[in-house]
């Protein structure tokens, strides 16, 4: 048997040798000492180093497509939506140091908005700013714009080194800590994509937070091991065991509620622990162990947190969803802990426990749902707490991951049937460990093999997550065996980490970013199992003891192992959790191995070539994926950039500071003499409960009108107020179904089939009197194509029928959309037509044609229209982003013979050199009198107002009867709605 005791050979020589004695020993000695011990210093130094070349490998990598971030023109541009707003929050916390903005009245105007984002990500990334521009002296908005930029790719590289702890911790395990971290470092997927240089949204900073609370919670769960708290011990106050404990409990609460001020729904993590608690302490119950400790450790972790969250002043619209929930967290270990102990001390069986706790569950939900609404939809809500229905299914990162053919929570709960539930129930059958894991991972694969045959979705497992999409679906049903075998509370964590991201991934595809960590460190886990199998480890340190051997000039005197103790070895080598584990690597370490036998060395070689092929088929289509995630950056691409830099400088000033200091309009529309809260959870329940008090905004105040994508570069590149934004207020349309009401917003007006019901929406975003929602509307071709965003804005009003068409291609039938409904609807009519026939909206800019991933949509549609209607609308792509302005217009008016048809038209060009003709066609009524309400100006821009770049080429002509006349349109006449007269 392996002795622990401190008489080994080495250790003998070290305390035995004379200070004459051969300085070999000696220096054998202090090569184990430095080497080969593995709590050496310079064995950590070393994964210490490869620790950090993986970090700066992530770093790296996500700083590739800097170019599309950092233009030629000096441009700085962030990615995609969100960032843009969080640059805007950044850059008023560095002009208003330390404070923050807590509502925006330039965002979902004419009300304002509440700070839509938790707070933790800008004030972190403004300290750092603020921290560097003191070390640098340099303070421009260029500067500060930079390293913001570069911030989300510091985070990840933060976020590989957390991540070589949280699996180090789990499997005991630098190895499996350290090939963990190097794959999230090199992984594609969302993870990079939303960590990659201008994407500087929070999405990074929720993964480093959370991931940190699960480091500290598996350290609190790995110190609990040998420590049994009781409830004797709290009621006669011996603490001394709770002391060690403590300390990583505190921290586990203070990330995870750092996490929470992270993102607005970090309930998630702390939904993971409360499910992780309830599982163990059932566990626990069950095996007759004590749950003190984990009552305990949950009790301080959602106690801190809950005070985290309540002396911050806002997170997002839930705040009070995030008190409420942790102090329902609190209450129900509470129950469970004094559940356990009652039924223990009455010697109650103990599978009556989990009967009881369900019991109790059921019967409070339903009372707590009687007494409030809140509690309701809470309680009814969690199941599908991320689930989106109606045109947030529109929403990219909030659409199903594996589509919404099957509900979520099914979904979910299949995947847990047939990958824990089955399988477990399969190993009964046989008798040895090892023949069970073999049904394990035989029915995984075969499992995985079949959705991959059935399912499109599992087979984009790959795009997203390269083969760790597939690698740990064999290793979590091991897994979750061994852990619940053990009792072993860090892994079934990690069990119930990995099914909780995939119950959210299957709701809403933005959490794959989460997803990502715990596949990985399943991935590594199975495939260091597989290294394990094949002796590839023993034959690692088989060769490890051979060099130190030679370094020490000791190989030929070390001695044979004995098969027992080789066995012994071998079957404990991968349980580093046990002590005999721990007993025998102590012992390890101080015995010398002799060469393996020749005979023997064909074993190694074939476990090598096998890990170095498992490493290519992970390595290879890993990092040609990753190649394809770092092509670009996303965010506005130069015909937005240059339209909205065009409308900050060519329409009115704003009037309204951008780093003011503003406050929420009061609104009690219940009497309570309370300011109204947003009721319910989601964009769902937003804006039920419509603002009816707009903010007090000086005179000459307007907003900009576009779909929601773009609100945030309208409001932080253009520097005007915007109707609707990316956090989807200011949308409108229906949320129950489509009999409801519609509220006014961005939705119902682009979809409306005439000016007159567009012009009607547009006015009922703002209630007051004289008053329209927006001057500027800005369209692009994805809004006005049936093949980009029209779709979602006619899912936002629940109304999508009569929209499509069927026409012949030259691969057959095809059905698009393309109806009357479609052509005539506001946005189509306004960007696909340039507004020639409205009478109240004036194109006053147009982007080139110089971007053309979807430009050829508007030459598609030009077709399809002169198909189905005879027309012969000039078949070609015209600018990419366009601009209108609302007006009053001014009234043109003449006498004709009655009855008669009279015209009005004048030519059109464009800042593009494009021309068109403007016209408009009436009936002379029965007095012989005729009207036109006109948009353009004739006689050019005035001083203070639009400077519009698309303008008349003369003046109008009027025709009817055979006669012509021209009459000049004077821009204040269009402004006012002045009438103008034809001689």
């Amino acid at each position: 048997m392996v002795s622990n005791t401190d008489s080994s050979p080495q250790k003998s020589d070290e305390k035995n040798h004379s200070a004459g004695a051969q300085s070999s020993d000696s220096s054998g000695s202090k090569v184990s000492k430095y080497f080969g011990d593995k709590n050496s210093v310079l064995t950590s130094v070393f994964y210490g180093i490869l620790v950090l070349i993986s970090a700066i490998l992530a770093f790296f990598i996500r700083i590739q497509p800097k170019d599309g971030v950092f233009l030629s023109n000096g441009f700085i541009r962030l990615g995609e939506n969100d960032p843009w707003y969080h640059w805007r929050n950044v850059d008023y916390l560095l002009h208003n140091y330390p404070h923050l903005s807590w509502f925006d009245p330039a965002t979902t105007y004419p009300y304002g908005t509440n700070q839509a984002f938790a707070p933790l990500f800008d004030m972190m990334a403004g300290t750092f700013i603020k921290i560097l521009q003191a070390l640098t002296g340099n303070t421009s908005t260029e500067y500060a714009m930079t390293i913001f930029a570069y911030w989300p790719c510091l985070l990840a590289a933060l976020c590989v080194i957390v991540i070589y702890f949280v699996a180090k911790k789990i499997f005991d395990s630098r190895s499996v800590g350290l090939f963990s971290a190097f794959f999230v470092a090199i992984a594609p997927g969302q993870f990079l994509s939303r960590s990659i240089i201008g994407f500087s949204d929070h999405h990074v900073a929720e993964v480093l937070f959370s991931t940190l609370a699960v480091f500290f919670l598996v350290v609190t769960l790995l110190k609990a091991k040998d420590k049994i708290i009781t409830y004797d011990d709290l009621k006669n106050k011996k603490i001394s065991s709770i002391k060690t404990i403590l300390p990583y409990a505190v921290l586990t609460g203070i990330t995870l509620g750092l996490y929470s001020l992270v993102w607005e729904g970090a309930l998630l993590f702390a939904f993971i622990i409360g499910i992780f608690i309830t599982v163990q302490m059932i566990t626990n119950h069950m095996k007759g162990e004590s749950t003190v400790f984990i009552a305990l450790t949950g009790l301080i972790i959602f106690a801190i947190d809950f005070l985290m969250v309540i002396v911050t002043p806002q997170i997002g619209e839930y705040k009070s969803l995030h008190m409420l929930a942790l102090g329902a967290g609190m209450l129900a270990i509470l129950v469970m802990a004094v559940l356990s102990y009652v039924l223990e001390k009455k010697n109650v069986k103990r599978i009556y426990y989990p009967a009881v706790l369900a019991g109790i569950g059921i019967v409070a939900a339903g009372i707590g749902s009687l007494i409030s609404d809140s509690v309701r939809n809470a309680v009814f809500g969690v199941v599908g707490f991320f689930t989106r229905t109606g045109g947030a299914l529109t929403i990219g990162e909030a659409s199903p991951y594996f589509g919404n053919t099957i509900p979520p929570i099914i979904f979910t709960a299949m995947i847990a049937i047939f990958l824990i539930g089955l399988p477990f129930l399969g190993t009964s059958v046989f008798q040895k460990d090892k023949n069970r894991i073999y049904f394990l991972v035989g029915w995984t694969v075969i499992f995985t093999i079949l959705m991959m045959i059935t399912g499109q979705d599992f087979v984009e497992l790959f795009t997203g997550f390269s083969v760790f999409g597939y690698i740990w679906i064999i290793a979590l049903p091991i897994l979750a065996y061994k852990a619940t075998q053990d009792n072993n509370m860090e892994k079934v964590f990690l069990v119930v980490w990995t099914m909780v991201i995939l119950w959210a991934l299957v709701q809403q595809n933005r959490f794959a970013y989460y997803f990502i960590v715990p596949i990985t460190i399943l991935a590594v886990y199975l495939l260091w199992e597989l290294a394990h199998s094949l002796k590839f480890d023993a034959a690692v340190t088989s060769w490890k003891k051979e060099i130190l051997g030679k370094i020490n000039g000791t190989a030929s005197k070390e001695q044979p192992v004995s098969k027992a103790e080789t066995k012994e070895k071998e079957s404990k080598s991968f349980k580093p959790d046990s002590k005999a584990a721990k007993q025998a690597a102590k012992s390890e370490a101080a015995r010398q191995y002799s060469k393996p036998k020749q005979k023997a060395e064909s074993k190694p070689y074939t476990a090598i070539a096998i890990m170095v092929l498992a490493a290519l088929v992970i390595l290879a289509p890993t990092a040609y994926l990753t190649v394809q995630y770092t092509a670009g950056t996303g965010g506005p691409d130069m015909s937005w950039i240059n339209a909205s830099l065009w409308l900050s400088g060519n329409t009115p000033a704003p009037t309204l500071d951008p780093y003011g200091t503003y406050t929420q309009p009061f609104q009690d529309l219940d009497g309570d003499g309370k300011q109204d809260r947003v009721s319910g959870s989601g964009i769902e329940f937003y804006e039920n409960q419509v603002s009816t008090v707009p903010f007090d905004y000086p005179a000459g105040s307007y907003g900009v009108i576009s779909w929601w994508d773009y609100g945030h570069w309208l409001e932080v590149i253009g520097k005007r107020m915007v109707d609707a934004n990316p956090f989807q207020f200011g949308v409108g349309g229906r949320r129950g179904n489509v009999s409801d009401p519609m509220i006014p917003g961005a939705a119902p007006f682009f979809v409306a089939e005439s000016e007159a019901d567009a012009t009607m929406y547009l006015e009922a975003i703002d209630p007051r009197d004289n008053m329209s929602g927006a001057r500027y509307v800005v369209t692009d071709i994805e809004m006005a194509s049936g093949m980009s965003k029209f779709y979602a804005m006619t899912a936002w009003t629940l109304d999508t029928s009569g929209y499509t068409v069927t026409i012949p291609t030259e691969i057959g039938n095809q059905t698009i959309i393309g109806s009357d409904r479609y052509f005539n609807s506001h946005v189509v009519q306004l960007h696909l037509f340039d507004a020639q026939h409205l009478k109240q909206y004036r194109m006053i800019y147009e982007s080139g044609t110089e971007f053309t991933r979807t430009q050829d949509q508007e030459s598609f549609y030009k077709s399809v229209y002169n198909f189905l209607y005879g027309a012969n609308v000039p078949v070609q792509n015209t600018g990419y982003v366009k601009i209108f302005e609302y007006v009053k217009g001014a009234t043109v008016s003449g006498n004709a013979a009655p009855n008669s048809t009279v015209t009005i038209s004048v030519p059109i060009q464009t800042n593009q050199g494009r021309t068109f003709t403007y016209s408009q066609t009436t009936t002379v009524d029965a007095n012989g009198h005729y009207v036109f309400t006109v948009p353009y100006s004739t006689t050019g821009p005035i001083a203070g107002q639009t400077n519009f770049a698309v303008k008349p080429t003369g003046s109008y002509t009027v025709s009817h009867d055979g006669v012509t006349s021209t009459v000049a349109v004077s821009e204040q006449a269009v402004l006012t709605g002045q009438t103008v007269s034809v001689s």
